[in-house]
């Protein structure tokens, strides 16, 4: 069973091997971070100096396979962005983790949630379309003019 939580400094670890996972940066177009910064990272977000959300998807026997970050949100909306890990992938955990994702938004009144996804990725396209999201918008973005799709779910 997957769940989804918010992360600890504990996580932080775990969550630097994710973050830095090749196809991880590519999808979320991110760079190669130090342990040191992804420590400042995870402890700028779990003491609440920043308005992003870092959530841990985890299985109940696997532990962290991947996580969630939702954006710069208020009450209004956020930009949510889900990384699973190369050696988790396949499994459903990008969707369960995008539906959990929606209840947390619920849960937290956040009636808007927004994700930009690269055209190429088609199964993130079909789990965010799973999971109750609709395409808003096309644009590209980059000197190679690459597709991006915005998605957006409504609470």
């Amino acid at each position: 069973m997957l769940t989804l939580e918010p992360a600890k400094i504990a996580d932080t670890e775990t969550i630097w091997h994710l973050r830095n996972d090749v196809a991880t940066r590519r999808e979320l177009g991110l760079k190669v971070i130090s342990f040191a910064e992804c420590l400042d990272w995870v402890a700028n977000i779990v003491e609440r100096k920043s308005k992003e959300n870092l959530l841990v998807a985890k299985d109940d026997k696997l532990g962290i396979v991947g996580f969630v970050v939702i954006l710069g949100y208020d009450t209004n909306c956020g930009a949510i962005k889900v990384s699973i890990g190369s050696a988790f992938r396949g499994r459903g955990y990008g969707r369960q983790s995008i539906k959990l994702s929606n209840d947390y938004a619920k849960q937290h009144s956040i009636k808007r949630l927004t994700a930009e996804i690269r055209g190429e990725n088609y199964k993130a396209l079909f789990a965010f379309e799973d999971a109750g999201y609709s395409e808003s918008r096309t644009f590209t973005r980059g000197p190679s003019n690459t597709e991006y799709f915005t998605y957006e779910w409504n609470a």
